[in-house]
């Protein structure tokens, strides 16, 4: 099995996300920056990241360059993951180096399929006012991004813009306060997909919670995001996507918590849900589920955490068959 993640928003966050939590929890630093504590994770989320990261090929994604990527601590040194992808998908690192293979097939895509950073620029600033973009900054030569004003964001020159974009084999994408300019080979789902053929990986995890992040949603079994995410917010029309049960911070944990039942079962035929996605799936509450336990056979139910974990077996000899509705999502995820 294979789980690939984006990371900001996803599995580590600011500090600001901390302030927000109402429960208990124990946090651990992850990126410093000039002396400044700048991400974090739970100690509980890190305790299932490291069980994911024992059990399944476990690859990080990431919008960030290799540079800010490496000054995260959870994939330095003695625990570097076989694969990461940085720059968006413009950059594989297969054991901490450079994948040349990909650099040059991205290299040779961007030359014949996209018109250059300078035309793109001068598009740009036909577009918008200069007070709305404010700092313009470059990812390792591959792509560029601004910070802007959110206040003064003309949504119709926006639309206009992207639209622009699109011809000229580039995809302009407003995420927060970053405005995105990136060429249409530079994205996650392509070099998600060259890590699942070159590994032979068939069947794959995903999470994120961007737009930036849905080409990689896009190419894998199952996908996930945050709940309250932009992608939870904007109703993304992806059958594959789960949310998950928290949100902010601790929505991690609560994804680290489906990853590692999924991995806990046959890994081409992930017959293990959690008690969420089986009652969604067969459209009953949990109350329900819970009633029920008692008349689930031997070994396809059991307690984890504070929920349970079923299997598909066991939900169609209490409950028979799941809803037709949800049918579609039952092939596509082979249950």
């Amino acid at each position: 099995m294979l789980f690939v993640s984006d990371l900001d928003r996803t599995i580590i966050f600011s500090r600001r996300f901390i302030e927000s939590v109402q429960e208990e929890r124990s946090y651990q630093v992850v990126e410093e920056v000039n002396g400044e504590e700048r991400s974090f994770i739970t100690e509980t989320a890190l305790h299932l990241l490291n069980k994911v990261r024992s059990s399944v090929m476990f690859v990080p994604v990431t919008t960030r360059t290799k540079e800010q990527y490496e000054r995260i601590q959870l994939f330095q040194r003695n625990h570097i993951p076989p694969y990461a992808v940085v720059g968006n998908g413009a950059t594989i690192l297969r054991n901490g180096e450079v994948d040349q293979e990909w650099h040059h097939h991205v290299l040779s895509r961007c030359s014949q399929e996209c018109v250059s950073k300078e035309d793109v620029r001068d598009k740009l600033k036909e577009s918008f006012p200069r007070d709305w973009l404010k700092e313009e900054r470059d990812a390792d030569g591959w792509f560029f991004y601004y910070i802007i004003d959110q206040e003064k964001t003309d949504e119709e020159a926006l639309y206009s813009f992207q639209k622009w974009c699109g011809t000229q084999g580039w995809k302009a994408t407003l995420h927060g306060r970053k405005f995105y300019l990136i060429p249409n080979p530079i994205n996650k789902g392509d070099a998600v997909t060259y890590i699942q053929e070159k590994e032979g990986q068939t069947f794959s995890v995903s999470a994120g919670d961007s737009l930036l992040d849905l080409p990689m949603l896009k190419a894998t079994t199952i996908a996930y995001t945050a709940k309250k995410s932009d992608l939870d917010v904007s109703k993304e029309n992806l059958p594959t996507l789960r949310v998950t049960e928290k949100d902010g911070i601790l929505s991690a944990e609560s994804l680290l918590l489906e990853v590692l039942l999924l991995s806990s079962s046959n890994l081409d035929k992930p017959e293990i849900l959690s008690s969420k996605a089986a009652c969604t799936l067969w459209g009953i509450d949990s109350s329900t589920l819970r009633k029920r336990k008692g008349d689930f056979p031997p070994g396809t139910i059991r307690k984890f955490g504070s929920s349970y974990a079923v299997t598909v077996s066991g939900m169609k000899a209490v409950f028979g068959s799941p809803l037709p509705s949800t049918s579609s999502i039952e092939r596509r995820v082979t249950l």
